[in-house]
């Protein structure tokens, strides 16, 4: 497997919210031919989990537009401290042991030797150990950023505000894109629009009032622009507060325009906020 970046590793694990150790859930199945079906106290079949499975994160992803193998996602929340089962344990000590150096007790294996020992052992697949184990490196300062990495740029941006006034670092995200092309999300058939915003001028006179710190030299509202005419009601800095408000409350997981509950301004926002890192 090629070695993701730290950052798509921290990415990815912010975006799985939620942890799954065997030795406080065991959802794993009973060996097969065994006639009593012994679990983990707290689960049993036909009840929900109490973390999110690969197989359900994998089909979030994908409605993200990142397509992983439910093996590399195994191998990423692994390294991310997000996984970890009584099989993972097992091969991650004989790994260490194999490959420390001999004074320490170990055997001083390289990688592949120690992976090859481990398979023949455990008798499982190589990749079976690999996916077990967390990245023994990253990839750091990659050229030519991917979607991926511009996914990951927009999320260390969005973690670091997380200290800082959101509402301002938001409207300051508003400024910075001003005069870029966004597109609605559209509805059945119909396709999405395109638009593109501008912001108003600061303004002593007239003007929508806003009690928040202001960015200077811009207003507190912006017009949504389609084929070149602007619309005419503004979108108010406070009702992109609110939107803010919303997504917070859904920690990031907005289900679509509607789900703001924004009439007007919300099929303009939602674009913006996935562009901006808001909306995961």
């Amino acid at each position: 497997m090629t070695n993701p970046s730290q950052d798509y590793v921290d990415y990815i694990c912010s975006l799985y919210g939620s942890y799954y150790d065997d030795r406080i859930e065991n959802t794993a199945p009973p060996a097969a031919g065994e006639q009593m079906r012994i679990h983990g106290d707290d689960w049993a079949p036909g009840v929900p989990a109490n973390h999110k499975s690969l197989k359900s994160f994998q089909r979030e992803l994908e409605q993200q537009g990142i397509k992983l193998s439910t093996s590399k996602i195994k191998k990423i929340l692994i390294s991310g401290g997000l996984w970890t089962t009584e099989t993972t344990r097992s091969i991650q000590a004989l790994f260490n042991s194999y490959t420390s150096v001999a004074k320490s007790g170990g055997a001083c294996l390289t990688y592949a030797e120690a992976i090859k020992r481990i398979s023949d052992e455990l008798q499982i697949s190589k990749v079976s150990v690999s996916v077990s184990l967390p990245y023994s490196s990253v990839v750091y300062n990659l050229p030519a950023p991917s979607a991926n990495a511009k996914r990951c740029r927009r999320w260390k941006e969005r973690k670091a505000a997380r200290n800082e006034d959101w509402s301002l670092w938001l409207w300051q995200k508003i400024i910075e894109h001003e005069g870029e092309t966004f597109t609605t999300s559209g509805r059945g058939a119909r396709p999405g629009v395109s638009f593109t915003y501008s912001i108003s001028h600061p303004s002593t006179a007239g003007g929508r009032h806003y009690a928040g710190e202001s960015v200077e030299g811009y207003g507190n509202e912006l017009w949504i622009i389609k084929n070149g005419q602007r619309a005419e009601k503004s979108i108010s800095r406070s009702t992109v507060d609110l939107a803010l408000k919303k997504v917070q409350e859904m920690n990031g997981a907005v289900k679509g325009p509607k789900a703001l509950g924004i009439p007007g301004a919300a099929s303009y926002l939602y674009p913006m906020l996935i562009q901006f890192g808001v909306i995961k």
